[in-house]
């Protein structure tokens, strides 16, 4: 077998905790050495840093799956390893790169010498294989012992993300005063005769100045989210399951957490079916002129009356990441009625589609042919043809009339499947069609801009307080 002029060779290291690749050097400096002394040479070197190939590892190889790729279409005709836990230690993953090798046709070695070449070497490298995998769920249960013992005597997780409540880089071992003592006297509101909400909460929190880990304004869901970690009640958990108390100061106490959690409960309610679907026309286009966060749209009920309107939500972040001013809060039938005669207008003006071209008159063609197979039968009955002739020419003729009358059917097809008319579509206000009608809008509208018409009013807004974007007038970027 000749030899492979374009090698590739990979090398990975599951931890490199200073990042100054060392490993990943050592095992291509290995490799080289081997295709120098095999007379192999070297394409192209596929690293993989601070990467762990392991069965409990849910992260992506984007350098094995290249040089996969790279080996199936041939740009490499063989790849070079330092050892075989270096390229996997996992056996199913093994086992698809021996296949796909033997179907490829590629070669490969490692610097410990194994050989794939026959039954035997394929085998040990198996059985190599299985003890790499062996050796990292053992390695994995160690760990998840160790981790277990810690929870049980009371010692958190200490890694992850800074919570509400905790000192910066303390591993969660010390409590902030000033955030703990914001998290108390919402919980004390909660908690009031005055049945308090997370949204009380929110904005006593946003008034204090205060802001979430991540620098940002509190919404009702980020404060939800705060009492509802375990963390904030001193709980130790291990894979979502109570393991006790942490041995570490906590903003509240568990009993208080576990109140926390009845009253949050008794105030959700469950996702009505479809909740997820839009169930508006114009939800998702509206946008506030003053903070340009995106409006909702809902039933509201106000003095008996139930209508839909449309709001600037304060809890709700806007493009710059902060809270939506809450100014605008307008009635909803009067914005979709001007939008809709804009969509409208929009349509009508739009060219017809073109008329498809007549389609082809395939009748003539066929009553000569079924001519002929009549004539051609009656001069076989008169024996003025013999049989052979005969049922060659019948069938030459047969075929090409079922060629015609398929032409013909395909014809009658096309003149049937006309382009549905896009007002029609429009204009039917089924329910089912909202999706279909909400495509057309966004075909013609980009956003709507709604400014406030204060309150009390009784006369109609002015056609100015919405500001219509179309599609086609799009804000470019200068150069």
């Amino acid at each position: 077998m000749a030899k492979p002029t374009r090698v590739g060779i990979y090398v990975r290291i599951s931890k490199d905790r200073k990042g100054q690749e060392l490993g990943i050097q050592r095992q291509e400096k290995a490799c080289r050495e081997l295709c120098e002394r095999m007379g192999w040479g070297v394409l192209k070197v596929y690293p993989e840093n601070d990467t762990s190939a392991s069965t409990t590892s849910k992260r992506q190889r984007p350098a094995y799956s290249q040089m996969l790729r790279d080996a199936r279409d041939g740009l490499i005709d063989a790849i070079v390893v330092y050892s075989i836990d270096r390229l996997t230690r996992r056996i199913t993953e093994l086992t698809y790169f021996l296949e796909e090798q033997k179907e490829h046709g590629f070669m490969f070695a490692t610097t410990e010498g194994e050989d794939t070449a026959t039954a035997n070497g394929r085998m040990i490298l198996t059985i190599k294989g299985a003890v790499a995998q062996q050796e990292t769920e053992r390695m994995s249960e160690r760990v998840n012992n160790s981790l277990l013992q810690r929870r049980e005597q009371g010692k958190p997780h200490a890694g992850g993300k800074r919570s509400f409540g905790f000192k910066e880089g303390s591993h969660f071992q010390e409590i902030d005063p000033r955030e703990t003592e914001l998290i108390r006297r919402g919980y004390t509101m909660l908690m009031s005769p005055q049945q308090k909400t997370p949204g009380d909460v929110m904005r006593f929190w946003n008034e204090e100045g205060s802001r979430t880990p991540a620098d940002r304004a509190w919404t009702i869901q980020a404060v939800k989210r705060v009492y509802r970690a375990e963390r904030t009640g001193g709980i130790v958990t291990y894979k979502g399951q109570d393991i006790g108390d942490s041995i570490y100061p906590s903003p509240l106490t568990r009993e208080q957490w576990e109140n926390v959690q009845a009253v949050l409960d008794g105030r959700a309610t469950p996702a009505g079916k479809n909740s997820g679907k839009r169930k508006h026309l114009y939800s998702g286009f509206l946008k506030c002129a003053f903070c340009q966060s995106a409006m909702r749209v809902q039933w509201a009920t106000i003095q008996g009356r139930t209508f839909r309107r449309t709001f600037c939500h304060s809890g709700q972040r806007g493009p710059d990441g902060e809270l939506g001013c809450g100014k605008v809060s307008r009635s909803y039938e009067w914005i979709e009625e001007r939008l809709n005669e804009v969509v409208e207008a929009a349509l009508k003006k739009r060219r017809p589609q073109p008329q498809s071209a007549p389609s082809e008159d395939f009748s003539g063609q066929i009553r000569t042919l079924e001519e002929r197979i009549r004539g051609l039968r009656s001069r076989w009955k008169d024996e003025v043809l013999e049989d052979e002739d005969y049922f060659d020419s019948l069938t030459h003729l047969r075929g090409e009339l079922t060629a015609l009358r398929a032409r013909e059917a395909a014809s009658v097809v096309r003149e049937s499947r006309t382009e549905t008319d896009v007002l029609t579509v429009w204009q039917d206000k089924d329910p089912d069609n909202l999706e279909r009608r909400r495509a057309i809008v966004a075909s013609v509208i980009d956003t709507v801009e709604v400014y406030s018409v204060g309150r009390g009013r009784r006369k109609p807004p002015e056609i100015d307080s919405i500001k219509v974007t179309p599609v086609q007038k799009r804000t470019r970027p200068q150069d």
